[in-house]
């Protein structure tokens, strides 16, 4: 699709709005009064309601989105139930007008090409102002690609989710329509921009352009995938998707959470959901986990250098113990077991520690 026809169905969607706004505003302030329904618990509190407002929404849309979307459709980390899902599918395509197909089939373009150049999200080659602010755009261009069409043919869809692919817009409309008349006419038209504005601030531009720009990685990737997660009360409102790199190492996981002073509360809502058999949890990634590959790479490390093998064999023998037994002790402390170790061991362990997180992050490896 040519910038030229978007831009004319761009045109005509707003003119569509308009028109049904000028409606809704003299059906409403006829009938219902200026302030609709509750429209007057704003006029004393706006600045407040509009905050908690805004908190509440955004976090009960990127939740929905971040549960049923990408934990599940996208990655299969998790089934829920479709007396769960479904409604959040609604929910996303009144307040987005997003649907399952574009979302996914797009989002696995994305991991596919992950800040390359055919990614349509990535701050490296479209700067973090971009990737933030117009990323919806990019979006919009990338479900039309005729590589994302091939994706989003083998995407199975139920009667209401083809429903929602077809009538895009005809979510909007409806929520937009209902917050008027629960707000009036002016109030509600500053609520339902709100609603529309979540999405690309929160879902398309801001994940992708935060997390792929700065933070810290718990693992080494093929791209640039970061940790955020620090800003809690953001990280909070968008369901745990900021620990981007967690995420981008094993994205068939269900949680985003891998070493113990993360919080993904998008995982804590499964874990409710599990409890009531309205989700079943296929693949789990945990702290636990983290630890395990990490003993792993650090014993693979001092095998493959010969002036760590050596120390551990010189090591070995003042604690009167063959080369196996102390590298076992090794693997068994770094997967958080209580091993007792010399003093001399712990500080040769936080050299090869040294060694492999500088390794990781100038992507070196051993022949």
């Amino acid at each position: 699709m040519n910038l030229f026809v978007r831009t004319s169905i761009m045109i005509k969607l707003l003119t569509f709005f308009l028109f049904l706004y000028v409606i809704s505003f003299f059906l409403i302030n006829s009938t219902l009064g200026h302030y609709g329904l509750f429209g007057e618990v704003i006029i004393n509190h706006p600045i407040l309601f509009f905050s908690i407002y805004s908190v509440l929404m955004s976090h009960f849309t990127i939740t929905s989105m971040s549960l049923s979307f990408h934990r599940y459709h996208t990655h299969k980390g998790v089934i829920l139930n479709k007396w769960i899902d479904i409604p959040m599918q609604v929910w996303l395509w009144m307040v987005t007008s997003l649907s399952k197909v574009d979302w996914v089939a797009v989002h696995i373009w994305h991991h596919a090409h992950s800040d390359q150049e055919k990614d349509p999200h990535s701050p490296l080659h479209k700067g973090i102002w971009h990737a933030l602010f117009l990323g919806v755009f990019d979006y919009t261009k990338a479900k039309s690609s005729p590589e994302v069409i091939k994706i989003k043919k083998t995407i199975p869809v139920n009667k209401i989710e083809a429903y929602i692919l077809d009538h895009s817009f005809t979510g909007p409309v409806i929520l937009s329509v209902v917050t008027l008349i629960l707000f009036g006419p002016i109030w509600g038209a500053l609520v339902a921009v709100l609603n529309f504005m979540i999405s690309p601030i929160f879902a398309i531009g801001g994940v992708n352009a935060l997390a792929h720009w700065y933070g810290y990685r718990n693992h080494s990737t093929c791209d640039n995938s970061r940790n955020l997660g620090f800003v809690f009360p953001l990280n909070f409102i968008i369901c745990g998707e900021l620990d981007h790199n967690n995420h981008h190492a094993h994205m068939r996981s269900c949680s985003f959470r891998h070493r113990w002073f993360e919080f993904d509360i998008g995982f804590i809502y499964l874990k409710i959901l599990s409890f009531f058999n309205l989700a079943t949890l296929k693949n789990v990634y945990s702290p636990a986990t983290l630890k395990q590959e990490f003993a792993l790479r650090f014993i693979e490390l001092i095998e493959k250098d010969y002036r760590f093998k050596k120390r551990v064999e010189e090591l070995s023998r003042e604690m009167n113990l063959n080369y196996l037994e102390l590298k076992t002790k090794i693997e068994e402390y770094y997967c958080g077991k209580k091993v007792r170790l010399e003093k001399s061991v712990l500080e040769f362990m936080e050299e090869v520690k040294r060694t492999y997180l500088a390794n990781q992050k100038l992507k070196l490896s051993y022949v």
